[in-house]
């Protein structure tokens, strides 16, 4: 039997896993420094509970989601 040891950065990358949609999501946030919906959006609202964005609501009572410097740091490890 042999033993499987797992890097793990600071802010443990390996525990998040986005869909490919979420990655694209998250990308356009971070490239924009926010993103505005007219509702919430619950592939949004995983990414809030894990530190990547930001929620607040926005001047028209839409959302407005941010990205943390942890989400921006889980894009720049992707490239």
């Amino acid at each position: 039997m042999g033993i499987l040891i797992i890097k793990k950065s600071k802010m443990n990358q390996m525990d998040i896993k986005l869909s490919k949609m979420q990655l694209i999501d998250l990308k356009n946030i971070c490239k924009k420094g926010w993103g505005g919906y007219d509702k919430p959006y619950e592939e949004l609202d995983e990414m809030v509970k894990n530190g990547l964005l930001t929620k607040s609501t926005g001047p028209f009572g839409d959302v407005v989601y941010r990205p943390t410097d942890a989400g921006r740091s889980y894009i720049n490890a992707l490239q």
